[in-house]
């Protein structure tokens, strides 16, 4: 029987709770596991247990792990419904995004291939695996940032269900097999952005050759390709940003308990003589051979009695006339976007910088980098080809590749 989405909603609408229970579990589920997860939720006034578990079935909202098997799953495209309506997610691993950028340069190939030939089939097909793979990106990047700000509010919420070690494992197996290793990939100079500015490139040459007449997909997977690339790293940086304070927090908590659990090991292994001999600090046990005489002790009174007092500190209340540097610096930073918009296209965003700004140092001149470079309303290309170009700040010299700048 043809299953139409009305009935379908209806039914999820109607039996949230249960589909929910079903979705946390891990795995697959047995028939009389689901069987006792309805009686647990439904309402036997209202509909039948039986009647529930049929509808499951023919709503294909259960299906069986192997054909004739007693052991049911979800459908992925409701669990992935629920983890997206409850905020659960799983992290993506490095392996998994570099699978996608091989689909990119795979497709990138197929569509030169098609440009060369002028044959517009190749072209589409092409562009809408593009298409299918950045959302597919997109999706992923998100549902990591999702499990980590999941996992960060889980440990400030429940402090006392695990232990420090277990806290400390699963903050480390984020940061070092996740985070890190996705923002090495999706940074301005990885293998992610060096895939999609060919890609990009691939997409200009088949709409400025005219080989595909439809050029609505080509400008949809340019649009994406260019939100792709600002929103990843900052994704992933957001991302990095919440688990670093933890880490650091655990990572200490983790080394005190560990030392002291070592210290009690040794402790209990040891006789109290030994452990006195090595542990315990020999200064608070040194007996005085000699007891101090009157003079010396009238002397040091003395001594402390006659140290004159040091002066509360005295604060300066005066107003300074002069502006601080840094809310000069913060105005000179919000106003690059109105300066560089009336010199647009620039070929090289550095010479321009430093050519226009020669009184700024190298830490003000990179921070006007970061500030354009991140601008939703620029296009930022990078020359990857090219070889580095310094350029002499007021204090030192910056060494980079030429970035160019257009209108986004």
């Amino acid at each position: 029987m043809q299953i139409t989405p009305k009935r379908f909603f209806d039914f999820c609408a109607t039996h949230v709770p249960l589909l929910h229970t079903i979705a946390a579990r891990p795995g697959d589920v047995s028939e009389a596991q689901v069987r006792e997860i309805i009686r647990s939720h439904s309402d036997a006034a209202q509909e039948m247990p039986e009647t529930t578990w049929q509808r499951l079935i023919d709503l294909q909202i259960l299906l069986p792990l192997e054909e004739g098997s007693a052991h049911y799953v979800m459908a992925q495209p409701l669990l992935a419904l629920f983890n997206y309506l409850y905020n659960d997610a799983l992290p993506t691993s490095p392996e998994i995004i570099q699978g996608y950028i091989a689909a990119l340069e795979s497709a990138r190939k197929r569509m030169l291939a098609g440009v060369e030939a002028r044959d517009p089939l190749p072209v589409n097909m092409a562009a809408n695996e593009v298409d299918s793979t950045l959302r597919r990106i997109q999706e992923d990047l998100e549902a990591t940032h999702r499990a980590v700000m999941s996992e960060v509010a889980r440990y400030k919420a429940d402090r006392a269900s695990v232990s420090v070690r277990e806290r400390y494992m699963r903050i480390v197996s984020l940061m070092d097999l996740y985070v890190h290793p996705l923002v090495e990939i999706v940074r301005v100079d990885g293998l992610l952005a060096h895939t999609l500015s060919h890609t990009d490139q691939a997409l200009s040459a088949a709409r400025e050759q005219g080989i595909f007449t439809e050029v609505g997909p080509l400008e949809r997977n340019e649009r994406q390709i260019r939100a792709l690339r600002r929103r990843s790293i900052h994704t992933l940086n957001e991302s990095r940003k919440e688990l670093q304070p933890l880490y650091e927090v655990l990572r200490r908590s983790s080394a005190i308990a560990h030392g002291a659990t070592l210290a009690l090991n040794r402790l209990r292994y040891l006789k109290l003589d030994e452990w006195v001999e090595h542990y315990v600090v020999q200064a608070g046990r040194s007996s005085v051979e000699c007891p101090p005489t009157d003079s010396v002790l009238r002397s040091t009174i003395d001594h402390v009695v006659a140290h004159p007092p040091q002066p509360p500190p005295v604060l300066n209340m005066e107003e300074s006339g002069g502006t601080p540097s840094d809310y000069v610096r913060l105005l000179w930073l919000n106003n690059l976007q109105t300066a560089i918009k009336e010199e647009l296209p620039v070929n090289d965003l550095t010479d321009w910088l430093v050519k226009s700004f020669p009184e700024k140092g190298t830490a003000d001149a990179l921070l006007g980098l970061g500030r354009l470079l991140f601008d939703p309303e620029l296009d930022v290309a990078f020359n990857e080809g090219g070889k580095p170009r310094k350029y002499r700040t007021r204090d030192g010299v910056l060494e980079v590749t030429a970035i160019s700048v257009k209108h986004a």
